[in-house]
């Protein structure tokens, strides 16, 4: 299989994200966003691989966007040992590198992400380095309905 030529972008580091303003952290399965690390994309960026993603389905297959916009999960709920260290970050710009080409998995779709900084905090939370699922950048959900929220 060819190399691909990775992209760089940035984003921002959020801490505990709510579902959105003034929605809080208590998700609709009944868990809570309180331990998770988010790095907050560009709008356009998501909304241009959306639009990528439409075309390469010939105009078929339309994305529902996360509720939390474009992302990169780099904490999903694991309470970290070190939690002097939470929210050192929270609002700080990181740079990451994203393959363009989208991939979707059971409905999400998202694309590879390199992120050594997010790696780092993980380590610094005393969390393995390497979360699981690896690093990806959210950008749809194919499953969901007009007006559903995916994260």
């Amino acid at each position: 299989m060819p190399s691909r030529s990775l992209l760089r972008s940035t984003g921002v580091f959020r801490y505990s994200p709510e579902l959105g303003p003034g929605a809080g952290h208590t998700r609709r399965d009944g868990g809570s966003t309180w331990w998770w690390l988010i790095i907050d994309c560009d709008p356009e960026l998501g909304r241009y691989l959306r639009h990528q993603f439409l075309l390469g389905h010939r105009r078929t297959r339309a994305l529902q966007s996360p509720l939390w916009g474009p992302h990169i999960s780099v904490i999903r709920g694991e309470v970290p040992p070190n939690v002097a260290a939470w929210r050192r970050l929270d609002g700080a710009t990181v740079e990451f590198d994203y393959d363009p080409m989208v991939r979707e998995t059971e409905g999400f779709v998202w694309c590879p992400v390199s992120c050594a900084q997010a790696l780092s905090i993980r380590e610094e939370l005393g969390l393995p380095r390497e979360p699981s699922p690896a690093l990806h950048l959210t950008i749809g959900n194919a499953n969901q309905a007009a007006g559903g929220a995916a994260i």
